[in-house]
């Protein structure tokens, strides 16, 4: 019931879980609100000589506030990481600052113990450049990789600090703390849940059909294993058991609907599948369009209306029951009418996409003014993040060719490769002893983020 929709579950939260979320957010707060006069206080009486992640500590007889907050301490170490600025600060094996654990945790070879108090400036040259040759022989090759794309700035005066690694913002969130407690080692179906939950019908129906999906709707047989029917059987079919493929496919009201929508060839399959593949079959594969409705749209809405009728007998008498044939057309009408009312955007403005606006424009190349120089750039990376690259070109005012450049980075996320190229491309052009330079990228966010 705690796994998300897109896992298999009902999305509901576990009350023990979002607590330690919520302690995590003050113990987060305690680390980022230094001047605040709630956390001088608390680090006065419990931590006073401590800092950073060293603050959650058990303390002898402190009090119940004191020990819930390090409760989430696990939590914390876990989605902090360091966002490095100066360098200084950051211990390059003992802190989380690339990877979700310290590097110390991650070594291949021993580290000596002279280099186990080494921060990252000690691993930096002058230049900015990382000495690869002092951690090589040490941590694997994806690590070394991640390292490798990190910019590091030999000028800046900024202390290194913490940020929310499980935040593509970095910023501290209940929401992403809550989901890294998690079941991670799951069966992500994700598609297959996805398609149920956002399916064009009443709540009510997509509730129904995660039920079926869990054969958990109330059938005889469910119910006489709970002791709470008098037969497992069903009430149309005597000895036939009443599970979920008899009451949405097998019984007679069923056989009659569906085996004039399937088409004729694939009935056989139709009819044979188990649970699971009756119903994967109908929502991943699906048959054409009926009534002008997916197959999706129409299965569920009908599975839904033959359980309601079936209720409807079972617990109203047979009176209230309708024939097959006007059972049929009731669930074809139905659909129709639902189908037609979901997609009205007068009626439901919320869920109608506000259309874009695209303009196409040939591009090409233009040459700067007299005088100038034009650097066209351009990062991309295998995956975000991923194995990234970056190459770009210079030319004068009559586009001839000056310089052009590649160069490998390392793992990177497509933003922070679109900014290696410009550092790489403006680099290039400052030692070749250019000052006038236009600098051209397909980059939106990369030029926002220096515009601003």
């Amino acid at each position: 019931m705690i796994l998300p929709k897109i896992q298999g579950g009902a999305g509901l939260r576990s009350v023990r879980k979002a607590n330690l979320a919520m302690l995590a957010k003050s113990g987060w707060r305690l680390l980022k609100e230094k001047d605040v006069l709630w956390t001088q206080m608390v680090k006065d009486k419990y931590v006073r000589n401590k800092e950073n992640l060293d603050l959650f500590r058990h303390v002898q007889g402190s009090s119940f506030t004191w020990k819930s907050l390090t409760k989430a301490s696990s939590l914390l170490k876990e989605g902090c990481a360091w966002n490095i600025k100066n360098e200084n600060t950051t211990k390059f094996w003992h802190d989380s600052w690339i990877a979700q654990e310290p590097l110390k945790n991650l070594a291949v070879e021993e580290i000596p113990s002279s280099r186990m108090e080494e921060v990252v400036a000690d691993l930096v040259t002058e230049e900015g450049e990382w000495r690869t040759d002092m951690f090589e022989d040490i941590l694997p090759q994806e690590i070394q990789q991640k390292i490798t794309g990190v910019a590091v700035d030999k000028l800046s005066i900024e202390e290194d600090t913490l940020f929310w690694s499980l935040s593509s913002t970095g910023r501290f969130t209940t929401k992403t703390a809550y989901q890294s407690l998690l079941p991670q080692e799951v069966d992500r179906d994700e598609k297959y849940w996805k398609i149920i939950w956002s399916l064009p019908v009443p709540e009510r129906i997509r509730c129904f059909m995660f039920l079926v999906c869990l054969g958990r709707i109330a059938t005889n047989v469910l119910r006489f294993s709970w002791k709470s029917a008098a037969s497992p059987y069903c009430v149309r079919c005597n000895g036939r058991a009443e599970t979920v493929l008899h009451i949405l496919r097998d019984c007679p009201p069923a056989v009659y609907f569906w085996t004039r929508q399937v088409p004729i060839a694939n009935q056989q399959r139709f009819f044979s599948a188990d649970t699971s593949g009756w119903l994967r079959m109908n929502f991943m594969e699906g048959e054409c369009e009926k009534l002008g409705v997916s197959w999706e749209t129409l299965f569920s809405i009908a599975t839904w209306l033959l359980w309601k009728n079936r209720n409807d007998m079972r617990f109203k008498g047979l009176s209230s029951t309708l024939t097959p044939p006007s059972l049929a057309h009731s669930i074809l009408a139905k659909t129709k009418l639902w189908s037609e009312a979901w997609s009205a955007p007068s009626l439901l403005p919320s869920r109608r996409a506000t259309p874009v606006n695209r303009v196409m424009a040939d591009i090409a190349w233009s040459s700067p003014v007299e005088g100038w120089v034009k650097l066209n750039i351009d990062g991309a990376s295998n995956g975000n993040p991923g194995m990234a690259g970056v190459g770009g070109v210079l030319r004068d005012s009559m586009g001839h060719w000056i310089v052009g450049f590649m160069a490998k980075i390392g793992e990177a996320t497509a933003a922070l490769a679109e900014l290696w190229a410009f550092y790489h491309g403006l680099d290039i052009a400052w030692k070749s002893g250019y000052r006038q330079i236009v600098v051209e990228s397909d980059s939106q966010l990369a030029i926002q983020l220096l515009n601003n």
